[in-house]
């Protein structure tokens, strides 16, 4: 059976093996950043090859992904892509350094939209950098930038050869872009992390422990915390049975919501969020996705917010390289507002054309009520289509 899992940490796709590790939102800062990035890349390409500072190559493994994308808007109000446009979505190595047996140094570095620096255009992010020190299988710890570890596809959203479908999933994770002000969480962060896996019952099961900085939309939350306020975070996940996997997630964080044109703080916003996650695969060719995410919002001068969402998503391998799917989302920005709801609806098809290479089509008709604050009831269909290839 074709099928992507994850396997204490290693991301395995058939007969590809590839470092996965983990990415939470905040903001990406650019511009003039990012020729100081690859300027300390190509100063790293300078050190491993003196003789002072020597890399033991079999020591360091070298994996990555590429995708290109297709989109364009084909009925409805005039959202999303209306001219049909190619993206060079992303180019992304991931790095693995064991410095011993107990530790590691870990990167994921991506080059996104074709990036140019000297044009501003794109984006060049470490996506995530972290040490971890593993004292056995049970316990590791993580000092550095980190995927926030929360649901199905926060960890892998770069990972595309991982996911059946173009893009991840609006309603769950990236819901400001179906009609919340908020994410449910980032999808970076920077801090310490306690991970490990373990067996209960002859099954298998992982948890990860996260505290970090949070984020922020005007200062770098990968450098400075702007308040006393830590965010936390934590995942647990198991295999309940041959065909069955659940997890649970939460997180929390007091975050800098408002500030004026001066920079000064206005107010403040408490944010909880809550989810559970299902993978059932009751026969061999035919599974089913499930995540559910609620949480509440609450700024200092605004009554608290109560918001909810669902991913589900179904899918058949009629052979060993296609696979058809259909995915249905719903957010729920406000539940005290009748008439804000945004719903995604997307059928397509999974092509592997080669070992480790992706050939996805798909049509995401997105479909909104009036007071929806990212599309205000405009509906309209988009046809998707993206090259995804790991190595």
């Amino acid at each position: 059976m074709r099928k992507w899992w994850l396997d204490r940490g290693v991301l395995v796709h058939g007969n590809l093996v590839l470092k996965c590790e983990y990415h939470a939102d905040g903001i990406r800062h650019k511009s003039h950043k990012l020729k100081h990035l690859l300027q300390g890349l190509s100063l790293l390409a300078v050190l491993f090859a003196s003789p002072s500072y020597a890399v033991n190559w079999s020591d360091v493994t070298l994996n990555g992904y590429f995708s290109f994308e297709y989109e364009k808007n084909v009925s409805g109000e005039p959202e999303g892509d209306t001219n049909g446009s190619f993206d060079l979505d992303l180019f992304d190595l991931v790095i693995n350094f064991n410095v011993s047996d107990n530790f590691r140094i870990a990167t994921d570095l991506t080059w996104e939209h074709g990036a140019a620096t000297e044009e501003d255009f794109g984006n060049v992010a470490v996506e995530y950098a972290f040490g971890e020190y593993t004292f056995n299988r049970g316990f590791k710890l993580r000092a550095g930038k980190m995927f926030t570890n929360f649901g199905i596809y926060n960890e892998i959203h770069t990972a595309k050869p991982a996911t059946l479908t173009v893009k991840e999933p609006l309603s769950t994770n990236k819901n400001n872009k179906l009609g919340s002000e908020f994410r449910f969480y980032p999808r970076w962060n920077v801090g310490i992390a306690a991970v490990g896996d373990f067996i209960f019952m002859d099954r298998d099961f992982d948890y990860v422990v996260q505290l970090s900085n949070g984020e922020d939309e005007e200062t770098n939350p990968y450098e400075e915390d702007v308040n006393t306020s830590k965010a936390l975070g934590a995942r647990v996940r198991g295999d309940v049975s041959d065909v069955l996997q659940l997890g649970a997630s939460f997180y929390k964080d007091h975050i800098n919501s408002d500030y004026d044109d001066d920079g000064d703080l206005l107010a403040r916003a408490r944010i909880a969020s809550y989810g559970v996650q299902v993978r059932w695969s009751p026969y061999e060719l035919f599974q089913t996705e499930f995540e559910y995410v609620a949480g509440t919002v609450k700024r200092d001068d605004t009554e608290k917010i109560s918001r909810k969402a669902y991913t589900v998503m179904f899918s058949s391998e009629l052979t060993e390289e296609v696979t058809p799917y259909l995915r249905i989302e719903m957010l729920e920005p406000n539940t005290d507002v009748s008439d804000d709801q945004g719903m995604l609806t997307i059928v397509g098809v999974n092509w592997q054309i080669t070992t480790n290479a992706f050939l996805k089509f798909e049509l995401n008709s997105t479909d909104t009520e009036e007071a929806n604050a990212k599309f205000e009831g405009q509906d309209f269909k988009e046809f998707k289509a993206s090259l995804s290839v790991g190595f």
